[in-house]
């Protein structure tokens, strides 16, 4: 038999201990591995944010090469008008998509298509899917308790409300509208909303006409880009264009903190954000800090990021550099300022 002719067959196994120090091994091996495979990973998406980012400075150059104008944050204020990142979408090869909106008519009258239609380059890879609607709820943006609170006090306008605010595509991008204070450089004042705002994308002046009788509203017949490279006095390279906004963890489509729709003008904080004195970056997803200067949009007037110790920009001339969170407030306000002489290149 084969028992007998080879003898008893002996198979050698491994002990408890061998198998406790290969486990160890495997999981030291992890754990070395695990931070080099995430930094690799915020390295890809970094990289594809600022890929983001460049493409919406091509697209806006194109614009400006056809029109001879920056395109503006928003084409008329009140309830909500057409944004910067509407005006855009031809030069984003999203035509098909802007072929939707009557320009015309404000954001609550468009097509839910036109209203909730997301564009992935709107949207950092690292921060959430594109798939994100704004939340349809009472505004009040004097309100100042911080997120994710929503007291019923401060302004009631119709602009701020539910109904004009029907929920609609976000983003994580924002123009630069320049500093709160705008001209002059009053910290007492603000100016962001306005014609006087002093970033490099700012409201833009129309000329609205009386609508016929069986459309009881307001038309935006003809508006005017009130910018253009020409005014970048700082310089193109020293002035931001479009960064990427600060939207504190756990508020996504809250309007409370800017994270409204971004097609809809009804607030600047919508399309826009500021830099400078009052409106440092946001330190991470966490920060709840809120701005200084006038109490209005304190929670949604910052640019900021989830990419840890940056936050990313494209600047006029359509570069891209990575900003430190950090920074200096004067530098900072220097490169959200189209025309205040204090332009720069630094990236601390």
């Amino acid at each position: 038999m084969l028992f007998q002719r080879f003898g008893r067959c002996r198979y050698k196994a491994f002990t408890l201990v061998e198998l406790l120090v290969v486990i160890a091994i495997i999981g030291v091996l992890v754990a070395l591995l695990l931070p080099a495979v995430q930094a690799a990973r915020e390295a890809a998406r970094r990289s594809s944010c600022q890929n983001n980012l460049r493409q919406v400075g091509l697209a806006t150059q194109n614009f400006h090469d056809s029109r001879n104008m920056l395109p503006p944050l928003r084409i008329a204020g009140a309830e909500g008008w057409a944004t910067f990142w509407v005006l855009i979408m031809p030069y984003t090869e999203q035509g098909a998509l802007y072929d939707r909106w009557d320009i015309t008519l404000k954001y609550a009258q468009q097509s839910v298509e036109a209203r909730q239609t997301q564009i992935k380059s709107y949207y950092c890879p690292a921060r959430r899917p594109a798939n994100t609607l704004s939340v349809s709820e009472q505004l009040f943006v004097t309100d100042s308790s911080p997120p994710p609170e929503l007291q019923a006090v401060g302004n009631t306008e119709v602009r701020f409300g539910p109904t004009n605010n029907i929920p609609g595509a976000v983003g994580d991008y924002a123009a630069c509208i320049g500093d709160m204070r705008g001209l002059p450089n009053n910290p007492n004042a603000q100016n962001w909303f306005n014609v006087n705002s002093n970033g490099a994308i700012i409201i833009a002046s129309p000329q609205p006409a009386p609508a016929n009788p069986s459309a009881p509203t307001t038309q935006v017949v003809t508006w005017n880009s009130n910018t253009r490279l020409a005014l970048i006095e700082d310089g193109t390279s020293s002035t931001f264009l479009v960064g990427e906004k600060h939207v504190p963890a756990k508020m996504f489509g809250r309007l409370k903190v800017g994270d409204g729709p971004i097609y809809s003008g009804a607030w600047s904080a919508f399309p826009g954000r500021l830099a400078g004195f009052e409106d440092p970056l946001g330190r991470g997803p966490t920060d709840t800090t809120p701005s200084a200067g006038i109490v209005d949009g304190i929670y949604a007037r910052k640019f900021g990021s989830v990419h840890p110790g940056v936050c990313q920009f494209v600047f006029c001339d359509g570069s891209t550099r990575m900003i430190r969170v950090n920074i200096d407030a004067t530098t900072l306000r220097g490169m959200a300022v189209r025309n205040d002489g204090e332009g720069s290149n630094s990236t601390d």
